[in-house]
């Protein structure tokens, strides 16, 4: 079944895989990097003032008086809500394209592997140009077991947050 929140889909999130090794030089292993999975999500910003989970300014002001960045400034927000479906890429034109409705999605029915937190990713949220984001989260308060697989179910999909940097020039 279809999730109830798929028709309201914002967000797309192109997170590099890597699957296999493809070589060992003198004992360090290199990663194959080629495939991607592009997560649809439906998200919010979350926006409020005064607290962690709202807008943060970057660079800081404490960082070199708001200089660390020379001609670059924006805001990093949290986003919030649920991880929907996924499909393979081999490439990133489809996602840069926004040429992703033909392709065939899976739905995404408990944590993914791919779905890990600190992993950095390109997140495109409306109608917005892509920017970088880390994963955050991608199960539940209750770790993804009990409630939230309940929850899971009712809602075809998992709750998703992540942060995602609006950097301007």
């Amino acid at each position: 079944m279809a999730s109830p929140l798929l028709e309201f889909a914002n967000a797309y999130v192109l997170i590099t895989t890597s699957d296999t090794v493809h070589r060992n030089e003198e004992g360090r292993f290199y990663v194959n990097e080629t495939a991607y999975k592009v997560v649809r999500a439906y998200m919010q910003r979350v926006q409020y003032t005064g607290v962690t989970s709202g807008s943060r300014k970057i660079p800081l002001a404490s960082e070199l008086n708001g200089e660390m960045l020379p001609g670059a400034s924006g805001d990093e927000f949290y986003y919030r809500g649920y991880a929907l479906e996924y499909t393979t890429l081999l490439n990133t034109a489809p996602f840069l394209t926004n040429n992703l409705e033909s392709l065939p999605f899976v739905q995404i029915t408990g944590t993914e592997t791919f779905l890990r937190p600190q992993k950095e990713v390109k997140f495109r949220f409306g109608t917005q140009a892509p920017m970088k984001a880390t994963i955050q989260r991608s199960n539940g308060k209750f770790g993804g077991e009990g409630i939230d697989q309940i929850i899971y179910e009712s809602i075809g999909g998992v709750e998703f947050q992540l942060t995602g940097a609006e950097v301007l020039n």
